[in-house]
């Protein structure tokens, strides 16, 4: 038997093959369902919620929120505000890429929610869509939504239903 260098390779590499895909939160890549990406969604409203309020608690412990007159600094209320937004971006932006993924659609269609009319109507496609049934360039298909996901989405549309009843009623 000859050697022939550009033959396929005959080694068994003995990796077992990966079930259907289990989503892991700080993932950039891989698919997740419908659910999982509103829970992601709303884990992440929730993270940078928790970060503002950090953010000032700590601001106000080191004296940098309030001037001697008791006014708002700008420069600190500012700094907060720009790492928030990048906070909740990376957030938000993170689960639009991994849910694009369950389409088998490139995560450059991420740039569609820097149109500010297109924005709602690509959300609401995301959470109603379903993705591939099959595995994809991406992966194999997300696994269905846990007991966990699910009630972390009951919670916070519980929660943000009432929020917004206090503020409107």
């Amino acid at each position: 038997m000859t050697h022939n260098p550009y033959a396929a390779p005959q080694a068994e590499l003995g990796l077992a093959p990966e079930p259907a895909g289990t989503p892991r939160l700080p993932a950039w890549n891989g698919r997740i369902g419908r659910l999982q990406f509103m829970a992601y969604c709303l884990l992440g409203v929730a993270a940078t919620a928790l970060y503002v309020v950090l953010g000032v608690v700590l601001l106000e412990v080191l004296g940098m929120l309030m001037d001697e007159h008791g006014a708002l600094r700008p420069r600190a209320t500012q700094g907060l505000n720009v790492s928030t937004l990048l906070l909740f971006g990376l957030a938000i932006v993170t689960a639009v890429r991994r849910r694009l993924h369950d389409f088998d659609v490139s995560g450059w269609w991420t740039l569609l929610l820097l149109l500010p009319l297109f924005q709602f109507v690509f959300l609401i496609y995301l959470v109603v869509a379903p993705g591939t049934p099959a595995a994809n360039r991406f992966g194999p298909p997300a696994a269905p939504a846990s007991m966990r996901v699910k009630a972390v989405l009951a919670f916070g549309c519980l929660l943000l239903g009432w929020l917004i009843a206090r503020r409107f009623l």
